[in-house]
């Protein structure tokens, strides 16, 4: 599980935002492996949080290129490389609904990764972002 207070926060509130709605949607995935629910609940979960993933790389993508973000690629490279991981994680469930091998990539895998991501790849692309607001309001002043 994901405790929301020790989630990592970036400078650029709207990534913030994101990532708490990530932490959500994985700590009720993560739930419905812990009590058993029905595969179909488990299903709808992987589902939803692949969902949020696409829109969440996405909005984080198009603000980076927008804005010529010089680390643009490794970023993006970063977001592809765990979206096939979860992707390959939710076919293996599809096959052969392992919770027990669902539950290990998402908290020994994709947990770390976020974790990770967060504090390496986001906050140097919140800070860029939160320059490049502040620059644009001094702009309009």
């Amino acid at each position: 599980m994901i405790d929301p207070q020790k989630l990592p926060t970036v400078s650029f509130e709207e990534m913030n935002r994101v990532h708490y709605e990530e932490a959500a949607l994985i700590n009720d995935l993560l739930e419905k492996l812990e009590e058993e629910a029905a595969v179909s609940e488990i299903t709808g979960a992987m589902e939803a949080l692949l969902v949020h993933m696409q829109e969440h790389f996405a909005f984080e993508e198009g603000m980076l290129k927008n804005r010529g973000f010089g680390m643009f690629d490794i970023h993006r490279s970063d977001h592809n490389r765990i979206m096939n991981q979860t992707r390959m994680a939710y076919m293996n469930w599809r096959n052969f609904k392992d919770r027990d091998a669902l539950k290990a990539f998402m908290e020994e895998e994709f947990i770390e990764w976020l974790n990770l991501h967060i504090q390496a790849m986001d906050s140097v692309a919140a800070d860029f972002l939160s320059q490049q607001q502040q620059t644009d309001i001094e702009g309009y002043e």
